[in-house]
């Protein structure tokens, strides 16, 4: 794996203690901390934490935040992935004579998951905002309402710049996008536009699920860091793939970088426990 060169370390972290933290919550711990008491085998220990966490938003000690690209390509079921992202009408384009717009196609995406139904009014509720997604050619989810995502008060082309660079540093550290890019593309396709491209492969589907999920996981980082959140809570610590956005090695380069901060919610409750 390569190393970088430092572009700029954008994280400002103050000397004095925050009175507000903002979060980046992953898909694997967002529905837990919206709400604590949902069914399910979890130790009473962890679920502990994500009470814990959800208090503090309610205190308004934590500003959470989520990444679209967990509503958009893995609330996709499976099954539906690669026929949605091989659609051959990606971007609408319109003319008025004068000017044109370009936009991504919102009738695509079929809709949220199920528990994504349940759970992001919830989160909505309690505060979280939606990172938007930056890449061309996004997918909607067409459930998601204009007013539930994050407006920054700076220039949408200086939070532009920073993800560009993160996404950058991400490709050349060969983890985020450059995985499912490198797992769809071959000597064969790479002439075809990229919904052709996906509507080529005939691999596995567990690894194009794989892939599509650390492309979002790769996104959701270039968001949190684009925008100087302070802290990217999940329980995914990338020791089950071979290249993950949330690897140790790649994690240190970002902080690095950046002053990237990730941890599990345990390490999360943990820093406001040291810090009462």
């Amino acid at each position: 794996m390569g190393r970088t060169k430092p572009i700029i370390n954008y994280f400002r972290f103050s000397l004095f203690k925050p009175l507000t933290m903002k979060v980046t919550f992953d898909k694997n711990v967002y529905e837990l901390v919206v709400d604590p008491d949902k069914r399910g085998d979890i130790d009473i220990e962890l679920r502990d934490n994500y009470q814990r966490l959800h208090d503090l938003i309610f205190l308004g000690k934590i500003t959470p935040f989520i990444s679209e690209t967990i509503l958009t390509y893995e609330s996709l079921r499976k099954s539906d992935r690669q026929a949605v992202l091989s659609h051959m009408q990606p971007l609408i384009v319109e003319s008025d004579g004068k000017h044109i717009s370009i936009r991504p196609n919102p009738t695509i995406h079929p809709g949220q998951s199920f528990h994504d139904d349940i759970y992001l009014p919830k989160a909505i509720a309690l505060g979280f905002r939606i990172l938007p997604d930056r890449r061309l050619g996004k997918l909607l989810n067409p459930k998601v309402l204009p007013e539930w995502y994050h407006t920054p008060d700076e220039d949408f082309f200086v939070t532009g710049e920073r993800y560009a660079s993160v996404l950058t540093v991400l490709d050349d550290l060969q983890v985020g996008y450059s995985v499912y890019k490198r797992l769809i593309e071959n000597e064969s396709n790479t002439h075809l536009n990229l919904p052709r491209i996906v509507a080529s492969y005939d691999g596995s589907m567990k690894k194009f699920s794989a892939a599509l999920s650390e492309r979002s996981d790769g996104d959701s980082v270039a968001l949190h860091i684009a925008h100087q959140l302070d802290f990217f809570c999940t329980l995914d610590s990338g020791k089950n793939a071979r290249h993950s956005v949330f690897s140790d090695d790649v994690c240190k380069i970002l902080q690095e970088l950046f002053g990237f901060r990730k941890g599990s919610p345990q390490e999360l409750v943990a820093y406001f426990v040291k810090n009462e």
